[in-house]
């Protein structure tokens, strides 16, 4: 797994970071490692969002087969 060495960080990251990681009960360097992860995390997709609404809400979807059929390209002329 890389190491990662943060230079000059300002001495109110800092106190942020540690009194983060004392109210979850983690060191300092896991509240920086799960800071990082949350902020650089990639926002839900707008599927995964409708799927975990539908799926709360036990939402029944009928089974409705793919047409996979060839389509005809656009013709714009």
């Amino acid at each position: 797994m890389p190491t990662m060495t943060v230079r000059n960080l300002p001495d109110d990251v800092h106190r942020r970071i540690k009194l983060y990681a004392a109210e979850h009960g983690i060191s300092a360097e896991a509240a920086a490692r799960r800071l990082l992860d949350e902020a650089t995390r990639p926002a839900d997709r707008l599927g995964d969002v409708v799927v975990a609404f539908a799926s709360a809400r036990k939402a029944d979807f009928p089974d409705t087969p793919r047409d996979r059929s060839p389509i005809d390209p656009a013709d714009f002329s």
